[in-house]
């Protein structure tokens, strides 16, 4: 006796078509939703240049031995110094938190700024545990002159006059990112 061919052998195979409509419609939602959602994010960055150095213009900087303002953070207090003894070094304790006492360095920050009024440029260097946070409120600290601050004033060199000066140090550069000090 003969067995009889399987059934699934001569069923014609028909092409599935899929149903994309659902998929363009879900797509279309999340797309008008993210394009929707961006326009209320602000995005802000800050600029912090690379340190460069170049020999001939290093030692001519160094004939006149500049402030290079340092800013260390250590575990239990942060210390305002500069590498050529420009200025008296000045420990600031953290607060009882244990967070750097922003307050404090912004007004001893005022005090240099007010001996070295042309000077823009100031060095952070933090910890390997500082936070984020941190490191934004330190920044805008050391970048800001706000309203209750005492003025300063610099000599422009073009016109001769005296202005008001609108920023602290405005050009962060950060130092020493990777070790413990």
């Amino acid at each position: 006796m003969l067995k009889r061919p399987s059934s699934r052998r001569k069923t014609s195979k028909e092409p599935i078509a899929l149903n994309l409509v659902p998929f363009i419609d879900a797509m279309v939602t999340l797309i008008g939703f993210m394009l929707f959602t961006t326009s209320f994010l602000a995005i802000v960055s800050i600029e912090s240049p690379f340190p460069h150095a170049s020999t001939a213009l290093t030692e001519e900087k160094l004939k006149q031995k500049p402030l290079q303002l340092t800013v260390s953070l250590h575990e239990n207090d942060s210390e305002i110094w500069s590498p050529f003894e420009r200025i008296t070094s000045k420990k600031i304790p953290h607060t009882p938190e244990g967070q750097p006492d922003t307050k404090a360095i912004h007004e001893a920050l005022l005090s240099v700024k007010q001996q070295f009024p042309d000077e823009t440029k100031i060095v952070i260097v933090p910890t390997a545990n500082t936070t984020y946070d941190v490191m934004i409120s330190l920044m805008d600290n050391m970048r800001m002159v706000t309203p209750t601050d005492p003025p300063i004033f610099k000599r422009n060199a073009a016109t001769g006059n005296d202005e008001l000066v609108k920023a602290l140090f405005p050009e962060v550069i950060f130092g020493n990112l990777l070790g413990d000090s």
